[in-house]
């Protein structure tokens, strides 16, 4: 779990039964601001590394970082401290979120705002671009602030483009552009967006509307179809369901909300 402010442990360790166990300390040259985060646990070597999206303003923000579960820094990926557009070197700019499939290849949306509207791919192990797709509009493969970034198991690549309305769908290999939803959005932007554990829908969370979205999530290659909402949760008002992230051994997901500052644990009910 992350938080945001001064003098206060950027991000905080619990159980999966919400008892607080250790947190990372406070250090603005370390970590600033917080935004997106996913644990990644590599088969090969057997460890597991925490990464997150920094983006703040620090010496070490507008990055991309892994950490050792103790808190221990690993990698730091892009320019630290410079925000921009850059490649080579490769610069963020209010870098957004992160998905990483099982050979360790990173999926990157940038950003939460800035300069850059865009979905980067970089490859396992030494972290090279693979492919970078999308700029600032609304055309199909665009986007205008690319907040959240999930994997479906079949190839795809899916993007909550926030202030457009919509998923899009990319390929995992090419990032060719596959389809995009809108229909499902027509009362609320979708902020992020999360695989079941299952994998037979996706979780979106729509902070303006209070409210969490379950989707069919399509489970063949290729193309996408339409969006089809299951069910939903509708939150009290102001609750603010920012970012969802999701168990996939225990089938849970948790949701950080940001006007009641908390962050609430759903379990699937069978």
């Amino acid at each position: 779990m992350a938080l945001r402010g001064v003098n206060v442990p950027p991000v905080l360790v619990f159980t999966v039964h919400g008892e607080y166990l250790r947190s990372f300390p406070y250090d603005p040259n370390v970590i600033n601001m917080v935004h997106g985060m996913r644990m990644f646990h590599n088969a090969t070597s057997g460890q597991t590394s925490l990464w997150l999206t920094d983006v703040g303003n620090g010496t070490l923000g507008h990055t991309v970082k892994s950490f050792s579960p103790t808190g221990t820094v690993e990698h730091v990926l892009g320019t630290a401290g410079k925000a921009g557009p850059g490649l080579a070197p490769l610069q963020f700019d209010q870098v957004a979120d992160i998905a990483l499939n099982n050979d360790g290849d990173m999926f990157i949306v940038d950003g939460d705002g800035g300069v850059n509207n865009r979905l980067i791919k970089l490859h396992r192990g030494d972290f090279k671009l693979a492919w970078h797709k999308g700029m600032n509009g609304t055309a199909s493969g665009q986007f205008h602030i690319p907040h959240s970034v999930e994997l479906d198991g079949v190839g795809r690549v899916w993007v909550a483009d926030r202030m457009n309305g919509r998923l899009q769908a990319f390929s995992e290999d090419t990032g060719d552009f596959i389809g995009e939803w809108t229909l499902c959005f027509k009362n609320g932007e979708p902020y992020s967006v999360g695989l079941s554990a299952s994998h037979t829908h996706f979780i979106v969370t729509q902070l303006q509307a209070n409210r969490i979205l379950f989707i069919e999530s399509p489970r063949q290659p290729g193309s996408i179809g339409n969006c089809t909402v299951l069910d939903s949760i509708q939150l009290a008002e102001d609750i603010q369901p920012h970012l969802v992230a999701v168990s996939q051994s225990e089938g849970a997901f948790y949701v950080g909300e940001l006007g009641s500052k908390a962050c609430q644990k759903f379990v699937p009910v069978s």
